[in-house]
């Protein structure tokens, strides 16, 4: 008989310390932090500790179960990969246990509220822990996007090459060049064009700020 899916994730007697211990670098990465208001932060890790519990992981406490475990997979606390792009425009996830690092104040951003119209930034790398020459696969909720840092400035386009959908950000740079690691197609990241007619691929505006890397989508 195969082993439960997802497994476990922390033993028996983990505490609102262990959990906070463990996402606070994980979701600082992403550009969060935890919420202001302490007592709502104890109070929402004590409700994930009691759904562990019961449910094998912490999964979100203000999100339904579906039952599908790659699905709920989603849910499983911290879940902003899976919504980066939602989040970046709420400034905070679903219960606002966490929110965005250049939130002055985030004690009053409490609750399930409704994902504002428009376009977002989102937040998807530390800039100093992207080096100059690096190409890598950024996840902004429910699409990939190839991150490209060439000097002091970054890219970022469509990470879907056009010949055979080979994952750009796993290849490399030459100069502004991405290529593609599957058989060398060749992008500009400026602008997303390729010498081969018709597939071009779509590129976003960043920004950094507070040292992170922003992707406007």
């Amino acid at each position: 008989m195969s082993a439960a899916f997802p497994r476990r994730r922390f033993p028996e007697g983990t505490t609102v310390e262990d959990l906070r211990s463990y996402m606070e670098p994980f979701v600082r990465q992403l550009g969060y932090r935890f919420n202001d208001d302490e007592e709502f932060v104890a109070e929402v890790l004590g409700s994930e500790i009691e759904i562990l519990d019961s449910a094998g992981d912490v999964y979100c406490p203000c999100r339904v179960r579906s039952g599908n475990p790659k699905e709920d997979l989603k849910i499983v606390c911290p879940c902003i990969p899976f919504y980066a792009d939602q989040f970046a425009k709420l400034q905070k996830c679903w219960c606002g246990l966490f929110v965005r690092t250049d939130v002055e104040d985030g004690s009053e951003l409490h609750g399930v509220i409704e994902v504002p119209e428009g376009p977002a930034d989102v937040p998807v790398a530390l800039a100093d822990e992207f080096p100059p020459g690096t190409l890598r696969t950024v996840r902004l909720g429910k699409r990939d996007v190839a991150l490209a840092r060439v000097g002091d400035e970054f890219f970022a386009l469509g990470n879907v090459c056009r010949h055979a959908f080979g994952p750009l950000g796993q290849g490399f740079l030459d100069g502004h060049t991405a290529v593609c690691p599957w058989h060398g197609w060749r992008y500009d990241v400026r602008d997303g064009t390729t010498d081969h007619p018709g597939a071009d691929v779509a590129t976003y505006p960043t920004s950094v700020r507070d040292g992170y890397v922003f992707i406007t989508v």
